[in-house]
Formats: C-alpha cells, structure tokens, sequence
C-alpha cells in the first residue's frame, strides 16, 4: 500500500468550501432519507409528463437552436491519388489567394478573452475575427460540402448522467444507486441508496484513489449506505422555538458572525403544505433561504444514536470521546431548490485497501466538468466540484457494482455510460482514411502527419464602430448527454449511450435568426453563470484573405464553395449563436492564383504581380461535377447532407423564432419530453 499522509490531509480539510452540485432532491426524516417527512423537494412526486400533461404531451415544445446535418454515407477519401507535395512547382497545381468580405446580420461578438470581455483586436489595435475562429468556420464547411469525415472532431469519452426525476435510464441509475423503500411504521417509508457508499478521494504520485472508512454500514437493511444524512428541519428544532437555548448540539452550523452555513435558516420554522398527489398526499416543509450560504466540508466530531442518527455535531475534539462519539467531514453541497441535506462521513481506515480509479474515468471526468462549467458557477463555481489537487483531499462519494466505479460529490451522483460517445459513429466515419479536410487542412495521428496548404489572415474590421453596451447572457452549450437530440431515435425505444447499437445523429449546426433577443433582466440566481457580451453592431465589415498553395481544381472549387455557399446564404461565428448573434454574410470580392508561366518560366524580367484572376463560379460548379460522378450522386444538391446543410445557411428560410428557441427548465418543458428533436425540414417547415 503507497505511503500518504492521510492524516495530514485530514487536518487540512478544515473550513469551508464551496462545492457546487446542480440536482439533489433526496428526502429525510431524522438523519435518512424518507417521504412524507422533513424534506421534500419542489417538485417532488412529479413525473416524466409533469402530473397532468401526459395528456398534452404531443403539444409540448419540443426544439433547440440548433439541429443536425446528417454524416455522409458515401465518404470521399483519396484512395487513388495523395495530397500534392508542399515543395513542388506543377502547372496542374494551383497557389493563389482569395479576398473575402464578411458583412455581420445581426450583432457579432468575438471575445477578446479578457475580464472586461470586449470584441477582440488584432497587434494594430483593430476589431478583428481571428484567422484561427475562420479557419474553424470554413474547414467545417468543407467537411460537410466534401462529403469528409468527423473522426478527428469527436472526442472520445464516456458521457455522465444523472436521472432523478424520469428519464430513458431512470430504471437504471436506480438500480445502480440500490434506491429502495423501506417501511419505517405508521405507514410511512423511506429511500435508501443501498450501493452508494462514502469515502475521501486524493491525488497520489501514481493517480487518484478512494480511501475507505472505518464504518462499513450504518444498518444492515441499509445496504452499503456508511454516511449520515441530517435534515436541517431537525437541527432547526433545536433552534425553532427555543432561541433563548444557550447552547444546541448544532450550534456547528452558525458561524461566529451570527450566520448559518445551512441552505436554510435554523431560527425560522419550516412550514408544512400538503400537495395532492395521486391518491395519497404528500407533505412538504419549507424553509427561508439562506441567502449567505455556500457549499462546504469540513472536519468535524459527531455522536449517534440508534447506530443511524446524529444527534450533535460539532469541531474536532468536541465530541469524538463521548459516548457514540466519532470523527469524520461534515459536507453540504450546492442549494437546489428545496434540499435540506446534510451528509456526515466517518472517519478513514487506514487498515482498508483504498481503491484505484482507472485513468480513462479520470479524463471522462475531467471533461464533463469543464463542459459544466458555465452551469456551476450559480452552484459555487467548479473548484470546489472538481478533482482534489496535489496533496488535497475531499470527501466523495462512490459506487462499485458489476465491475464499474461510479463517484462524485453527492450520494445521486452522475453515472458514467457504458459507450463512449465515438462508438456511436457510423462505420463509414471511422475509417482513417485521407479525405478533403485532411488532404487541405493538414493533419496529424500516430502514424504520419501532413501540414496544411491553406491560411487564413485576420478578418479586418472596414470601418470604425463602437462597441454595444455590455450585455450579460446564459451562454447554455447544447451537451451531447441530451439523446433526444444527439442520437438518432425510432419510435420504439429510446436510444442511449448505453445502448448497444445507438447512432450519433449528426454534425451539429446553429440556426440562423433574423435577429438577436431583446434584452431582458436576468435573473438573480443566474447572475453568475451568465456571460457578459460586447458585441459589435449588425452592417459590420470585415475583410481578410486566405491563400492557398498547390490545390487541385477539385480542391480550389471546393474551398471556393465553403467560403460562399449559395445565393441568399449565411453563416454564424463567434458566442451566442443560439441567440442569434454572429449571423454573417460572406462574399468573395477578388480570388486569383499565381501564373506559372509569368511567375518561373518567363524569360522576361521579374514580374511584380503575376497572378490570373479565378473564374470562381466556374471552378465551383467544376468540383460539384467531379464530386458526384466519384459518388454518384447525380446532383450534389439532392444529397440529404448537402440539402439539410444549405438549408440551414439559407436566410430565406430561417425558421420562427418559436421553433429554434432553447427549450425552458422552468415551464418544465425539458424535463417532460418524450418526443425527439425534429429534423431540419419539419422545422423549416413549421415556418411562419
């Protein structure tokens, strides 16, 4: 067993911290949790349709600012020929440039990176996009329009999830937590998660590891369980009435300044409703906010009684040498709506054999915090929620059944999938085989790597403007945990990434929108999570250039195509595409290339300008040809991908605003969905 000093990290788990955590909704009565008791949520009790929407379930919104353009069946790659060399000089090869002109629709926004987040600007002080953020743009466009593939653009990692309230999975991630009922007597019951158990995670020399406590179980009928749970309704009983009490076994939990680390304020009562549910009814007890709180552990001492209830806590030293007294961290995690838990975890064993945690379920982690990040910082931000650091230690909780660690800082913690999402790609998309994207914009793996034969300037702003006033926005990322838009559905079963033969949808693309949101208070409670915005206003130019060196007439017609598209097209960059910032227009206004013969073979003197203008419409229309008589397509344009792409760019079509809209947690239209997100032509269809 590795050498730690798990006693000193002990000691430094002293003092709060904050440790955000978005969706805890368990119930408890007297230390566990329970129904009909001290704790209920908000929205307790409800199903998937929302109580009595099930009815009107097919009238719910079902939408997202964006949609899928499908992967290509039939994949182009360079089966027959190779990427011309960087080093040759050959008529039949062509180096050139094209001057673009971008003219932005609506309010444009390129974030500097700054703390003030003003538009970015190049070394010469001007508003600018950056090469590297059109490079992006116009190499996407060119995997769709060059029938390429996505191998390289799919990371590939196990999603987590949690399923509280409803859900495909909800069956499982009960079955993998152990959620039972227990009778506890006058026909009340409790819920018991009998596999999750709890420990203290640290990063060693070799990885992060799960060390073990000291308590194996609390109750026998409990399973696993080996953490407490206090209701803060309990604690404020000792409180509420009897404030003139000098001292309460929770006096831990008020700070020296008179303020309570609790979600909810001890001194106040907590006022009983009954809700109707079914043909029962279920109580609930609500207390005042705490506006002061934040999520924290720390070291405590606490004693027990009838093996599973806390009956005091306090710091270390106060109650350990009493009797059924006991060490251990006290953890309170991020306020969500009416959750009133408290957790208390034994001390460690030192004795036990801590677990390993495989390095893949390491990075899978990682990722999917960094994705939640904007989400957590309402919770506290994402410190707190993330892995301990060098020589740190955090209480955790964890799951091991059928072979698989589950853990996270919360007994309903996020599930890894079985799948990673790349075992989702079709077969055709796997292939690591050389296609447009790779043989034009470079490429590098394990076996051999290839240097790209374009560039890209900076976009230039044409004329002086000033920036808008600052806005602040959610910034909500579309995450691909969501399978009712990521995965393709049938109207059998639900397809997740732990379904064996599930299939990614698509390449994601935004909507266009004719205009942005009117901007409206934000809410109080999202104030942190929000994105502050200075964007530059709609009828914006800018200019920049792209050269090229030794393209094929394939290749030129193709990045030509990418760069324009069709009559009537635009295209979206930057943040906030999904409120409809950043829609833009591009125009070509010069494309030439370099004449050879004026250039290396003319026996005149130097030429200062030899370069032949591009005729773009013919070589455009040549590379349409050439792509689908290779496929056999027919016409390029009746190809699902190509269409669904370009309808998606046309500003002709752009869908209501109703239709592409982000779907509302409030109005619980989320939550209740069963439907799948439309395809491109039944929305556009929907327009009005």
């Amino acid at each position: 067993m590795e050498e730690f000093d798990l006693k000193k990290l002990m000691s430094d788990m002293q003092g709060g911290k904050n440790m955000p955590e978005k969706d805890n909704k368990m119930k408890k009565k007297n230390g566990v949790s329970g129904k009909n008791n001290s704790y209920s949520g908000k929205n307790n009790g409800q199903q998937r349709n929302g109580g009595n929407s099930r009815q009107n379930v097919e009238d719910k919104y079902v939408g997202a600012p964006y949609n899928f353009v499908p992967f290509t069946q039939k994949l182009y790659t360079y089966k027959d020929r190779t990427p011309a060399a960087h080093n040759s000089v050959e008529e039949t090869l062509i180096s050139g440039e094209i001057d673009y002109e971008m003219t932005a629709q609506t309010s444009i926004f390129i974030d500097d990176g700054t703390k003030e987040h003003h538009f970015y600007k190049n070394r010469d002080g001007k508003y600018s996009i950056p090469g590297s953020s059109v490079r992006g743009l116009i190499r996407n466009n060119v995997q769709i329009l060059g029938f390429s593939g996505f191998d390289d653009d799919i990371d590939d990692y196990a999603l987590m999830y949690r399923n509280v309230a409803g859900g495909a999975e909800k069956k499982r991630y009960a079955t993998i937590l152990g959620n039972r009922r227990l009778p506890v007597g006058n026909g009340k019951n409790i819920s018991i998660l009998k596999e999750v158990q709890a420990g203290y995670i640290a990063k060693t020399e070799t990885g992060y590891r799960i060390y073990k406590t000291r308590v194996d179980s609390i109750k026998k009928e409990y399973g696993k369980m080996n953490y407490y749970i206090i209701s803060e309704r309990t604690m404020g009983k000792e409180y509420f009435p009897y404030k003139k009490r000098k001292k309460s076994p929770y006096d831990f939990f008020e700070s020296d300044k008179g303020k309570y680390k609790t979600q909810h304020l001890l001194d106040e009562e907590f006022v009983r409703t009954e809700v109707p549910k079914k043909n029962e009814v279920v109580v609930h007890y609500r207390g005042s906010r705490n506006k002061d709180y934040k999520p924290f552990y720390a070291a405590i001492s606490y004693q027990i009684k009838d093996l599973k209830h806390i009956i005091a806590v306090g710091k270390p030293g106060e109650y350990e040498n009493k009797e059924n007294g006991a060490r251990g961290t006290v953890i309170s995690t991020g306020a969500m709506n009416e959750k009133k838990a408290v957790y208390i975890i034994p001390e460690i064993d030192q004795k036990k054999q801590p677990i390993d945690i495989p390095p893949k379920d390491i990075e899978a982690f990682k990722i999917d915090i960094e994705k939640r990040k904007n989400t957590l910082k309402q919770f506290g931000g994402r410190e707190f929620f993330d892995l301990p650091k060098e020589g740190e230690m955090k209480p955790v909780f964890y799951v091991e059944l059928n072979g698989r660690l589950y853990f996270g800082f919360t007994p309903r913690l996020r599930l890894f999938y079985d799948h990673t999402i790349k075992e989702g790609l079709p077969e055709n998309q796997k292939k690591k085989e050389i296609d447009y994207a790779k043989a034009m914009f470079g490429y590098s793996n394990e076996q051999s790597s290839y240097k790209s034969r374009i560039s890209f300037s900076d976009a230039v702003i044409v004329q002086e403007c000033q920036e808008k006033t600052g806005r602040k926005l959610i910034l909500a990322e579309p995450k691909p945990t969501s399978y009712l838009d990521y995965l393709k559905q049938d109207e059998r079963n639900v397809s997740t990434y732990n379904s064996d033969n599930f299939e990614l949808r698509g390449v994601k693309q935004y909507w266009l929108h004719n205009q942005e949101p009117k901007a409206e208070p934000l809410d109080p409670r999202k104030e942190k999570a929000a994105s502050t915005l200075c964007p530059l206003p709609a009828g914006t130019k800018f200019r920049g250039k792209i050269r090229f060196h030794n393209l094929t007439e394939d290749e030129l017609g193709l990045l030509l195509w990418a760069v324009r598209l069709e009559k009537n097209s635009w295209m979206n960059i930057g943040k906030a595409k999904a409120y409809g910032y950043g829609n833009i227009s591009v125009a070509v206004t010069d494309a030439k290339k370099i004449d050879m013969e004026e250039a290396y073979l003319s026996t005149n003197m130097l030429s200062l300008s030899p370069f032949k203008k591009i005729d773009t419409d013919a070589l455009i229309l040549f590379y349409k040809k050439f792509i689908a008589e290779k496929l056999q397509l027919g016409s390029v344009e009746k190809s699902p991908r190509i269409q669904g792409f370009l309808t998606m760019r046309d500003s002709e079509q752009i869908p209501a605003e109703t239709t592409i809209r982000y779907m509302s947690i409030d109005k619980r239209e989320y939550q209740n969905r069963q439907r799948p997100l439309p395809e491109i032509r039944e929305i556009v269809c929907k327009k009005q």
